[in-house]
């Protein structure tokens, strides 16, 4: 597995969340154009990532098993038509329908992205690898943001041309990488435990659906054998996505309250996750020298230590905990998928992306919920992370798999 394959895997990646975040951005102004509710028109972001959340660990355990490059080319592929069919439609109801198309594409495409990156050969390299995904993945956000506000002023069919397009330009380069096939021994004990996450974003959908959902994965986690140490780092990076996601999402509520439009505020926000963007290969590096233990722990303690700042200036704080972040997700991740053995990257990949999307909407719902004050937020923010940089203490890796520098 070479670098060039983790960058080519990644740029579907990048498209999808490059999307999901114009998306977003766009809703008022499709609710506007049809005359319907924001609720109704939240609809085509809220059903794209249950359908994702369902469907990430199954295709991952198929197409581990058959090709992961073949479920990348089909998944690139409906993303592009689901698109392209969007464009030319004419009503809500067909545009849902074709939606739904582009999320199980995207299903396929974000766990085999990162997949690619923790599937790299050599330990001391796949936090860098990581980083990288990280970096590409998450410039879908950041560009996303202004483009998707620009574009929603103008015309917002064009969103999904132009995702049509990319995602059309990244099939040209899937189809240069290596290929990947793993026998997974963990794919059954991902199964309970991604339902009971997949419940969570339902119950956005139907509450009572959602909730046996959740039920029934949490029944069936009681007999799942997952390894101790990806469980116990996925809690962690879970816990601390949450706290990301909370923050992004206090931004738009608190920018669009203050009276900015859609392209005013996507602008605004954009320091938080450039910042992310930026350090998140940084983290990545850091792991790799410094050790994975020590660097999560460190990042989540800042992140918490950063989130102070939110009393002095906001502008100051979407620097500081943009920053932190990257390293505490890429650094942590980097441990979670080292704590695996190869074979068990594809499903470990697809289960650590499902907690990703679940945390995004536990986000966006608090993020909805809290005062616009700033007490709220901060006490989310230093709560979750200070817990999460305790679980770290708990950490272990076999010597062989930890190189270098180290905390016992």
């Amino acid at each position: 597995m070479k670098s060039k394959d983790v960058v080519f895997a990644s740029l579907l990646g990048f498209i999808s969340t490059f999307e999901a975040t114009m998306i977003l951005i766009a809703v008022p102004v499709i609710s506007g154009h049809f005359g319907i509710s924001h609720f109704k028109a939240s609809l085509l972001v809220t059903i794209y990532v249950a359908i994702e959340a369902l469907l990430f660990v199954p295709f991952a355990m198929i197409f581990g098993r058959i090709s992961l490059k073949l479920g990348m080319i089909l998944g690139g592929a409906l993303m592009v038509i689901g698109g392209l069919l969007i464009f030319f439609s004419s009503s809500f109801m067909e545009i849902e329908f074709f939606r739904i198309m582009q999320a199980v594409g995207a299903s396929m495409v974000l766990p085999a992205s990162l997949a690619y990156a923790s599937s790299i050969g050599d330990d001391a390299r796949r936090g860098r690898a990581i980083g990288i995904n990280h970096t590409i993945v998450s410039l879908g956000y950041v560009i996303g943001l202004p483009v998707g506000g620009l574009v929603a002023l103008l015309n917002w069919k064009v969103l999904f041309l132009v995702s049509s397009l990319l995602a059309l330009g990244g099939l040209a380069f899937v189809l240069r990488s290596e290929d990947i096939k793993q026998v997974s021994s963990i794919g059954r004990s991902a199964f309970g435990p991604s339902l009971a996450l997949s419940g969570v974003v339902v119950i956005a959908l139907n509450v009572w659906a959602g909730i046996a959902i959740v039920v029934i994965g949490l029944l069936m986690s009681f007999r799942a054998r997952l390894p101790r140490e990806y469980a116990k780092s996925s809690v962690s990076g879970f816990l601390h996505s949450i706290t990301r996601n909370s923050f992004a999402a206090y931004l738009v509520f608190l920018y669009a309250y203050l009276g900015y439009n859609s392209l005013q505020y996507g602008l605004l926000i954009l320091l938080f996750p450039l910042s992310f963007t930026f350090f998140s290969l940084a983290g990545g590096k850091a792991s790799d020298r410094f050790g994975r233990k020590f660097v999560p722990m460190l990042a989540f303690l800042t992140m918490a230590l950063f989130s102070l700042s939110i009393f002095v200036n906001m502008v100051v704080a979407e620097i500081l905990l943009g920053i932190a972040s990257g390293f505490a997700t890429t650094s942590n991740t980097s441990y979670t998928m080292n704590s695996l053995g190869r074979e068990n990257r594809i499903v470990g990949s697809a289960l650590r992306t499902l907690q990703g999307t679940v945390a995004m909407s536990i986000g966006l719902s608090i993020g909805s919920i809290i005062s616009l004050g700033s007490k709220d937020i901060v006490l989310i923010l230093v709560a979750l992370n200070l817990i999460a940089a305790t679980m770290v203490l708990t950490y272990k890796l076999p010597v062989s798999r930890e190189r270098h520098f180290r905390i016992h």
